[in-house]
């Protein structure tokens, strides 16, 4: 008799008997994982000697105490260090929880009650963009646009609009180059700000770059600063989604500091604690924080494992990892490795689009006519025939490996890839 039912419910799944480094081992097989997890959390592999380390001393001195009740040293040392090499402006650090769906929550929360605070009950609505993903509570799936949870859109808040994607590539008029395109789009936030009215909009939240939904679509030139424009003109606080591009993938801790501005808000999860242990986390501002504490003394979101004892003391010693400069400087260094090989080996084959995104949250489009199938078949053969697991479907084939790939590792995936994408182009094109 079955008990367990999975999220997918007509799959079997390979049972994995261990994990190490980068590699997934099943009684058969040793596969190399270029997924980090398959989804986009273990940046740092499994079975870390420092990580486990540290979470066996955690797990030694208590494995959670209630952080509304107790304080607990180890919440200073991560706040302190994920704001270390920061670019922009915020200050303060609010452990939301255990996901990057409730630290979402956590941040549009906040974000509405700074204005409730300030006698501005009425702007309590939150725009977003078409494709956009950012999570799967309520109000998190409220601001998202991913096709599977549409039925469920009945349950969801209605304090939400959408404006179009972010993509240059599929949005740009004829003849716009990125920087009007930017430009375009902000007046597109602009004009849905002044049709909802100002005086009811509280935030816009995005992710700094289109994820794994899109295919690693990193913004137009210029495109958060004409957002924060258009926030600041309209008194609506921005807030950046970095669950799945925070926390040092892309080469720098934050990805919104390539862009140079900064937000109100910005949220992390799973590139936080690493796939060791569940924690996340909202970033934001001291100006914000005071207009709380004044009022009510405490931020209105709270949860029994908020602040996680064990995925503090992980994320920790995931984040020192993180946060050196061989470690950024290594990311910067094999993405563009990567990108460059496909692009000089790809670049004639006809299903060949692009590769894009930031350090190692990057894609490789592709056109055909099937291309889900296609991306489903090319995910089967490297899988089958050379036990590497890759994330490919529906456009794009995601490559995200743990940020620990060697040279070696990323010569073995790249020539394998290149070889059976052009093997299998000749039957789809």
């Amino acid at each position: 008799m079955e008990s367990y039912v999975n999220v997918y419910l007509k799959k079997k799944f390979p049972k994995i008997i261990k994990a190490k480094g980068l590699y997934l081992y099943t009684s058969k097989d040793r596969i190399l994982d270029t997924t980090s997890g398959s989804n986009h959390f273990c940046t740092l592999g499994w079975g870390h000697k420092d990580i486990n380390k540290a979470i066996k001393t955690q797990l030694n001195r208590y494995s959670h105490i209630d952080i509304k009740t107790w304080h607990d040293e180890n919440i200073d040392k991560l706040a302190n260090l994920v704001l270390s090499k920061k670019k922009h402006k915020l200050n303060r650090v609010f452990l939301s929880g255990n996901s990057g769906a409730e630290a979402c929550e956590s941040a549009m929360r906040m974000s509405y009650q700074y204005f409730f605070n300030k006698g501005k009950k009425n702007k309590n609505i939150f725009i977003s963009r078409k494709q956009s993903y950012h999570g799967c509570s309520a109000l998190s799936l409220s601001v998202g646009d991913r096709p599977n949870y549409e039925f469920l859109k009945p349950t969801l808040p209605q304090n939400t609009y959408k404006v179009n994607q972010h993509h240059y590539n599929y949005e740009k008029l004829r003849n716009e180059d990125e920087e009007q395109y930017a430009k375009r789009s902000a007046d597109d936030l602009e004009k849905k700000i002044l049709k909802i009215g100002p005086e009811k909009v509280c935030g816009f939240v995005g992710e700094t770059i289109m994820g794994g939904l899109q295919g690693d679509v990193p913004p137009a030139k210029n495109y958060w600063k004409y957002v924060r424009k258009v926030c600041d003109k309209y008194k609506i606080h921005l807030i950046i989604d970095e669950v799945y591009c925070g926390m040092g993938v892309t080469g720098k801790i934050y990805c919104i500091d390539y862009d140079n501005i900064s937000p109100d808000f910005i949220f992390v999860g799973k590139t936080l604690g690493a796939g060791y242990a569940p924690l996340s986390l909202v970033v934001t501002s001291k100006d914000i924080v005071e207009i709380l504490k004044k009022k009510d003394g405490r931020i209105s979101y709270s949860t029994t494992h908020q602040g996680y004892s064990l995925g503090v003391a992980a994320a920790l010693a995931v984040q020192k990892i993180m946060h050196k400069e061989e470690t950024l400087k290594h990311i910067i260094k094999i993405s563009k490795f990567i990108e460059k090989s496909l692009i000089s080996e790809l670049s004639k084959n006809p299903m060949f689009v692009n590769v894009r995104g930031r350090g190692l949250r990057m894609s490789m489009e592709y056109d055909c006519k099937h291309k889900n199938e296609f991306g489903k078949e090319l995910t089967q053969n490297m899988l089958s025939k050379h036990n590497i697991l890759i994330d490919a479907k529906w456009h794009r084939v995601c490559i995200t490996p743990g940020v620990i790939i060697s040279k070696k590792e990323t010569d073995l995936f790249l020539e394998n890839l290149i070889n059976e994408f052009n093997l299998l182009s000749k039957k789809f094109c």
